[in-house]
């Protein structure tokens, strides 16, 4: 065999989107997901969770301005 080689690991850290589950269901999904890496080759580190707040409404920015609407200025 003729070229230049490396010996290489390359690191990398992945992140799902936000999923709404039932909590029974959590440590389940985790599982999969390990064994999913696994069957892909990769050694898996870490796994962690980490709990997404739900998102508070937003206060129309005009209640405070009564000049502005969402920012922009009211003719």
């Amino acid at each position: 065999m003729e070229g230049n080689f490396t010996l290489a690991k390359i690191r990398a850290t992945v992140e799902t989107g936000a999923m709404l589950l039932p909590g029974d269901q959590i440590d389940k999904t985790l599982e999969e997901l390990r064994a999913n890496l696994k069957r892909l080759g990769l050694a898996v580190l870490s796994i962690e969770r980490t709990d997404v707040a739900k998102p508070q409404a937003e206060e129309a920015l005009d209640a405070k301005d009564p000049w502005s609407y969402r920012g922009q200025a009211r003719d």
